[in-house]
């Protein structure tokens, strides 16, 4: 075995009993009365449902850890000492410390999932890096999934390895600011004046989600002209694109375009107020587009080779037209900006987030309270 393989291996296991010392340690102090919030969604700083829950418990004490992967090692000791002193755990992803750490008695996880509805599949339902034992250990302890709806509980229990009775529906935290008029007009206003270009136009913002294969993210080539795209269009409209962040690589390169622009570092939730229509594909920002009032379009030129599968009959349950070639966007996208599917959108709407009313942030954290002693 090469030397440098040998002591990474020696590296590796040193550290591991290292982290088992200091769990055995923790596992003995005395469990605080507060609440640790667990995210690797964003570096420094809670996102979405985690910080709509975090404002809503005003009067608990909370402690954050929120840092993206891979973790250094010296932040896992302070993980793994708030994993096992807190009294309530609020994760809204994966936190794989769950896999190697038995909690103690008393001791809850709230898992708020970053995504509503129940769309592609995910957890035991997905292509994953993880075995099935490993996705049901990181899962196994929760003692509460708040999801968007009724009808989408025995999917994330599912997907989880878990009982239904641990599912509830409390509605999405982070789509209260959505159903709040006062609070979208703002957001609007705050992204016109950042883009005046925006103003007055038909906008059709484009948010495709990531691409994997054999579960690890890779690189996704939209098939659009964007010569094409951009000479089909009118002085009128606008056609915003909105990556998925964990797509890096910029679409346009170092092109500029009179009717196309890259707003990637503008906030989802702000860009989905001014839009007229969204192009998606396979991405969950469908249930916060319908939530703004916006129709849909699915862009779909991998339709046949995309990793994951659905929890919906795909393309036909969808609340919007399919489209597979870049060129037909123009005209589709008019066609449902002019005559929206509204009876599909509402039924639709109705079955994944039939619990998104405005008031899941308070909800949740009374839940959390309700955890505390």
């Amino acid at each position: 075995m090469p030397l440098r393989k040998l002591l990474s291996l020696g590296k590796k296991w040193v550290l591991e009993r290292c982290n088992l010392m200091l769990r055995a340690v923790f596992s003995r102090l005395p469990i605080r009365n507060h609440v640790f919030f667990y995210t690797i969604r964003a570096d420094g700083k809670l996102l979405e449902n985690s910080k709509c829950v975090y404002d809503a418990l005003e009067d608990v004490e909370k402690v954050v850890v929120a840092r993206m992967l891979p973790h250094p090692v010296l932040l896992k000791p302070k993980i793994y000492y708030h994993l096992l002193t807190s009294r309530v755990i609020v994760t809204d992803d994966y936190l794989r410390y769950l896999r190697h750490t038995q909690l103690r008695e008393g001791q809850k996880v709230v898992q708020i999932w970053h995504a509503c509805g129940a769309f592609k599949r995910f957890g035991l339902d997905a292509p994953s890096l993880l075995s099935p034992q490993e996705e049901k250990r990181t899962h196994s302890q929760y003692a509460a999934v708040c999801v968007s709806s009724e009808q989408v509980r025995p999917y994330y229990a599912q997907a989880f390895g878990i009982g239904m009775d641990k599912v509830q529906a409390l509605g999405t935290p982070r789509t209260d600011a959505l159903l709040n008029e006062k609070t979208c007009h703002v957001m609007r206003e705050e992204l016109l004046r950042r883009h005046p270009e925006m103003r007055g136009k038909q906008i059709y913002l484009y948010t495709p989600t990531f691409r994997e294969k054999d579960g690890k993210p890779c690189y996704y080539d939209p098939q659009i002209e964007w010569d094409a795209l951009d000479s089909a269009l009118t002085d009128g409209e606008l056609f915003v694109i909105r990556r998925h962040p964990i797509m890096k690589d910029s679409y346009l390169g170092d092109q500029s375009f009179r009717h196309i622009v890259d707003c990637t570092d503008e906030p989802t939730s702000q860009l989905l107020t001014a839009a007229s229509v969204v192009v998606t594909d396979y991405s969950s920002v469908i249930f916060d587009a319908i939530l703004c009032g916006a129709p849909l379009v699915f862009y779909c030129p991998d339709f046949d080779a995309y990793e994951r599968n659905f929890y919906l009959d795909y393309p036909q349950d969808l609340p919007g037209p399919t489209v597979f070639q870049a060129q037909e966007l123009p005209e589709v996208m008019r066609s449902v900006c002019q005559n929206p599917p509204l009876e599909k959108l509402s039924a639709f709407r109705s079955a994944q987030l039939g619990a998104c009313d405005g008031h899941a942030a308070q909800r949740v954290a009374q839940l959390v309270r309700s955890y505390l002693d």
